[in-house]
């Protein structure tokens, strides 16, 4: 099997998959488009439990779109990586959600360009299907939300194509996996892809098998000592400001806890972090909040170790505080009220209504993890871990045989 993946995100969702083909010995080739995730890949503690992987670096030459970039993609022209996957008896690629290739319909010149320059994501697509292999897509990421955030961004793309996504070049897929049947429904119903390709597998990311091994591997990040009267580490994630999220308010919230005596509050940006970016005016707030403020390259498995509630608005991360029976804030009020989540239907999360109910939340004496519905690991997770990394391994392995 090849795995191909684009960046971090990629990386942190599909690992546990990539492991769980793994760790019973069969050859694993993954391809990085990412210099700084190789690098970070090769001291991966699933990694060394897995010999069997092979790791190649297919990392562009240059920023996305210049000149070094466009010209690099020429290394991993069609006849190559035909080749390539040849050489390595690949029977089945694997790669992130992205665009597929159903439904292309090119001019000649433009289908000679693309052989030679299509970027390797795409160009593994039609390789594949020149070979007669068959291509999944996996999530990079796992949703909270039980409807669609109709962002501007959302809104002006599906008014384009009648009120839907144009996801229909998706259909190209063997399987297009999603790790909670809320999902699949919110996309499906959503877009203009035909469904028939989509399956629920369950979240190899999340589950209480790959957080537990995860955690035990993971060395806590080195934050101030908590000084005075602080009885209490928050740590909080940035979210992105394009889902409909408060900005203003969110701003005045993080400054609210920054400065109450009782907290050390450790802010974290997301992994896009052009998604969570702070404008100048904002910075200087932080500065002049008690505000831990944590530099990028530091992992969010090292920081939540590290703290002892997690705050955040609407990233997935959330299950990470679940699984592992810490508290988990939501100020929902921070996000539009269209938003609908699986903590509105299921627990699992202290949703507070304003700024100072998270304040007063967030300091008092005992807080515990929120109460969540007895399905929530079933619906949210796909069931226990070991049966999802199973059900991965066991569903990737009748692909590539097929």
């Amino acid at each position: 099997m090849l795995f191909a993946l684009a960046g971090q995100a990629d990386a942190d969702n599909i690992s546990p998959a990539i492991w769980s083909v793994a760790r019973d010995g069969s050859p694993v080739l993954v391809y990085v488009a990412d210099a700084a995730v190789r690098r970070e890949l090769a001291t991966a503690w699933w990694l060394r439990e897995c010999p069997n992987v092979n790791i190649v670096s297919v990392a562009p030459l240059g920023p996305h779109g210049g000149v070094r970039e466009r010209i690099g993609r020429l290394r991993w022209n069609r006849w190559r990586l035909k080749r390539a996957l040849e050489q390595s008896n690949v029977r089945l690629v694997i790669m992130e959600w992205k665009e597929g290739i159903a439904h292309h319909h090119a001019s000649w010149l433009r289908s000679l360009v693309r052989w030679w320059s299509a970027d390797v994501f795409m160009q593994l697509q039609f390789v594949a299907a020149d070979m007669g292999i068959s291509t999944v897509s996996l999530p990079h990421g796992h949703s909270t939300k039980t409807s669609i955030i109709r962002s501007e961004h959302i809104r002006s793309e599906m008014a384009k194509h009648s009120g839907k996504l144009a996801f229909a070049d998706r259909d190209s897929h063997a399987a297009y996996v999603f790790a909670s049947e809320y999902h699949r429904k919110v996309i499906v119903n959503n877009s203009t892809m035909s469904g028939t390709n989509t399956y629920v597998w369950g979240s190899a990311r999340f589950n209480d098998v790959w957080v537990q091994r995860l955690y035990d591997a993971t060395t806590t990040t080195e934050l101030p000592p908590m000084v005075g009267g602080q009885i209490r580490r928050v740590l909080l994630f940035v979210p992105k400001w394009h889902n409909l999220v408060d900005r203003v308010e969110t701003m005045k919230l993080i400054g609210a806890l920054g400065n109450q005596p009782e907290l050390q509050l450790v802010v974290r940006g997301h992994l896009r972090a052009r998604d969570t970016s702070f404008s100048e005016s904002e910075s200087a707030l932080l500065r002049r909040s008690n505000v831990v403020m944590v530099p990028e390259g530091i992992s969010s498995p090292s920081l939540i170790r590290g703290c002892d509630v997690v705050v955040d608005v609407d990233s997935s991360i959330a299950f990470d505080a679940v699984l592992l029976n810490k508290p988990y804030v939501r100020p929902r009020y921070l996000q539009d009220a269209s938003v609908r989540t699986i903590w509105d239907e299921l627990g699992g999360a202290h949703q507070t209504d304003s700024c100072e109910a998270t304040v007063a939340l967030l300091t008092q004496t005992t807080l515990q993890p929120a109460h969540r519905d007895a399905t929530f690991d079933d619906v949210v997770f796909g069931g226990s871990g070991e049966i999802v990394l199973d059900r991965y391994r066991d569903e990737l392995r009748a692909l590539a045989n097929r």
